[in-house]
């Protein structure tokens, strides 16, 4: 994806989060909202702290995307808030999930493709898409569950990265549902061929 300007860019990625937003909210029947944190092109080192330093573990559900835009759609969030989405999901009360068994997983993997997939219908119909590439239809990858330390998961996220480019284009997106504790990101980061 040829990065154009942070602005126009931001407009789809807004766009993008308000659909996902909405999905959200019918796929866990709460109200919920997600908003645009950060669109930057940044040094990789300081993407790497992007989620911030934490002695507790996060958890990540990415999904790879190819087509008209190409690179990772990642759902993170810490242990609390991870769980409380799969209680939510499951129709239990919150703090009943305590860890990560198969049934939470498929919980956190399902909501991520909910989301992911809202997210990436809304940024297919980007106006200023050439038509070439509006042609290509976005694809996602069944999305990959993983869990270890803040910087331990953007390092595994960015991997790729690192070896083409210093820098990386990240668009950091925070998600608040009613009654979950704290908050999770939803991540785009694009191809690192791809950035202009």
């Amino acid at each position: 994806m040829p990065i154009r300007s942070l602005t126009s860019q931001t407009d789809l990625f807004r766009q993008a989060a308000h659909e996902a937003s909405d999905a959200l909210s019918k796929w866990l029947g709460r109200p919920s909202r997600i908003v645009i944190n950060n669109v930057a092109i940044m040094p990789l080192n300081e993407a790497v702290g992007v989620l911030g330093v934490t002695d507790a573990p996060l958890v990540a559900c990415a999904m790879g995307i190819t087509g008209q835009y190409s690179g990772l759609l990642v759902l993170t969030g810490d242990d609390a808030s991870g769980l409380a989405l799969a209680d939510m999901l499951l129709g239990r009360e919150i703090g009943t999930s305590t860890k990560w068994t198969e049934i939470e997983q498929s919980a956190a993997v399902e909501t991520a493709n909910i989301i992911g997939c809202a997210y990436l219908n809304a940024m297919a119909v980007d106006p200023q898409a050439t038509p070439e590439l509006a042609a290509q239809p976005l694809m996602p990858s069944p999305p990959a569950f993983l869990r270890d330390y803040a910087a331990a998961v953007m390092q595994s996220l960015l991997m790729g990265q690192a070896s083409l480019a210093e820098n990386v284009f990240l668009t950091h997106t925070d998600f608040q549902v009613d009654a979950m504790p704290g908050k999770c990101s939803l991540l785009f980061i694009p191809e690192a061929e791809d950035l202009g």
